[in-house]
């Protein structure tokens, strides 16, 4: 197990759907950016209705996804995290999503999930979508570990990129991902090893049996203040432990904080200082994240011998 490196309390805000739709349909982009840098927040977190029993239940008007490209142009530094849930999206597609937008932010997104999407139409709220098996701690914890080995299979570096250069990439690097679980994964995936190499996992745990599988797959796990006292010692054990709407938590790694209202003004923390260097960093870095480990050597080759 990785050791993890407590250096500082981390502050995020979870952005109210109704408050991103506005935003974007307003064209209040800038204004939401510009709050979210007065307020030093570490990152953001976009469609915590869909994870979170305690929100409003989500319209499914505005894919997080898009609220976070929208967000990404506008902010330079901050932490995007974009909720995906397997209950609805194949861990392909995801994976897909979540690499395209780290390679626009330049290593600024995280990944939100949780095991049941709120935003599920009535006829799925409990019954699975890709697989014949329902919405579960399982199927999250092999979610995540497919999307893990399919950002893998397609090495950045493989492009060449040079001027006159005939060959596109090193394609003989390119390899399949075999993924075989819950979800049968052959790959690879057709975007490029994402900045982050993994792109950090946040899972919104609601109960025990939940909390015990996030904290054994996920980067971090994020719970409200009633669940703290109970699980946080067991899931600092390995897994940096944010508590939602609790300032008053202690022992904790990170605080969030839901934003409804921009004109209601700001007051869940005093702005907190940032470290020296911290601009450009990568989220993974910024929250002192272990490295990735280096994915595993000789797996089946898509392109055996190709040249081009």
């Amino acid at each position: 197990m990785s050791v993890i490196q407590r250096s500082r309390t981390f502050y995020g805000l979870a952005l109210g759907e109704h408050l991103l739709v506005d935003a974007i349909r307003r064209g209040r982009v800038d204004e939401l950016a510009a709050f979210v840098t007065r307020t030093g927040a570490d990152f953001v977190l976009l469609g915590v209705e869909r994870v979170s029993r305690t929100a409003p239940r989500p319209t499914a008007a505005l894919s997080p996804s898009v609220s976070a490209a929208a967000l990404i142009a506008a902010t330079d530094d901050v932490g995007v995290f974009v909720t995906a849930v397997p209950h609805l999206d194949h861990p392909y597609n995801l994976a897909r999503r979540l690499a395209s937008l780290d390679h626009t932010s330049r290593g600024r997104v995280g990944w939100l999930t949780g095991v049941e999407d709120r935003s599920a139409p009535g006829n799925l709220a409990s019954a699975g979508v890709w697989i014949d098996a329902g919405p579960s701690p399982a199927a999250t914890t092999d979610a995540i570990h497919a999307s893990r080995t399919l950002w893998e299979s397609w090495p950045a570096d493989t492009i060449r990129g040079r001027p006159h250069d005939v060959r596109f990439a090193d394609s003989d690097r390119i390899v399949y991902a075999d993924h075989r679980g819950v979800f049968d994964i052959a790959g690879p995936l057709n975007v490029p090893t994402p900045p982050q190499q993994k792109i950090p996992v946040a899972w919104w745990a609601q109960d025990g049996d939940d909390i015990v599988s996030a904290a054994e797959v996920s980067d971090i796990v994020v719970l409200d203040g009633s669940r703290v006292d109970r699980h946080g010692p067991a899931v600092r054990e390995r897994a940096l432990l944010f508590v939602a709407d609790d300032p008053g938590a202690t022992d904790v790694d990170g605080h969030i904080a839901t934003v409804t209202d921009l004109d209601a003004g700001f007051a869940a923390w005093t702005r907190p200082t940032r470290p020296r260097g911290y601009r450009q960093r990568s989220l993974r870095a910024t929250l002192r994240l272990p490295e990735p480990a280096q994915a595993p050597a000789h797996r089946r080759p898509v392109y055996p011998g190709a040249q081009n």
